[in-house]
């Protein structure tokens, strides 16, 4: 298998703004997928400036038969701030998720020995409202093989993100409500636990994940921690926007 050639064909695509017509490769192994995403990021050409993990339900777990979440690269040229305009693009499947977002203040670099949460918390600038806009560069619908989503850097298509505040270690994002409205009206509610059990807990795991693969958070990173509610499609002309109780609200238009 030729991981570069693969992660060249879902760079182009995601550059482009359009889907395969077919799977670049035979199915890889979860450790060929890793190395496929990395030869995609590096077909790129663009800075990483966050983190987009996913599956960070059981449910989500067990319905894609793995037992961890996911993460994939957030790229500079897809991160948007609140209010921002965006189109949908060839093929998108157009789905929002309103999750508890976390700017790090400090590196974490790949290390032998685990990363301790009080060590990751201590390391975050600040918490703050992000919706992660959902779409894949591979074939079909929103159902895919893990070893895919890894590949295509867990079909992230980039992140909108609202004003933050200074991150405490005892805020207890446990707690944090959402409620997305649409065009005004609420649509779906949800609550900070429903990713990994603790959005903190989601970053934990983060930063043990990318140094387990010679990888790191770097300062300014931006990290989306998971949906914490029901998805919502974003349709040309809808305005959606997640407000949360103590973090702040983020919104987009869809053109």
């Amino acid at each position: 298998m030729d991981v570069d050639v693969a992660g060249r064909a879902l760079a182009e695509a995601r550059q482009a703004g359009r889907k395969l017509g077919d799977y670049p490769c035979e199915k890889p192994s979860m450790a060929e997928a890793f190395a496929i995403q990395d030869a995609m990021a590096t077909a790129m050409h663009a800075p990483v400036v966050g983190w987009k993990v996913g599956l960070t339900s059981k449910r989500a777990q067990e319905l894609c038969g793995v037992d961890a979440p996911l993460a994939g690269p957030v790229f500079e040229k897809d991160v948007w701030k609140s209010g921002a305009e965006i189109a949908p693009v060839e093929g998108d499947l157009g789905i929002l998720e309103a999750e508890i977002g976390f700017r790090m203040a400090a590196e974490l670099p790949s290390r032998e020995a685990p990363y301790a949460r009080a060590e990751v918390l201590a390391a975050v600038g600040e918490v703050l409202p992000v919706f992660e806009w959902v779409n894949k560069r591979l074939p079909g619908d929103l159902r895919e093989a893990p070893e895919w989503l890894a590949a295509d850097g867990v079909i992230n298509r980039g992140l909108v993100y609202g004003a933050g505040v200074a991150f405490d270690p005892g805020m207890d994002l446990m707690a944090e409500t959402v409620r997305v409205r649409r065009d005004g009206a609420v649509v779906t509610e949800g609550v900070g636990a429903n990713a990994l059990g603790d959005p903190a807990a989601v970053l934990v795991w983060l930063a043990n994940s990318l140094s387990a693969r010679g990888k790191g958070l770097k300062a300014g990173d931006l990290v989306a921690t998971g949906l914490i509610c029901d998805v919502v499609i974003a349709e040309p002309g809808v305005q959606c926007e997640a407000v949360f109780s103590s973090i702040g609200a983020v919104s987009l238009q869809v053109t």
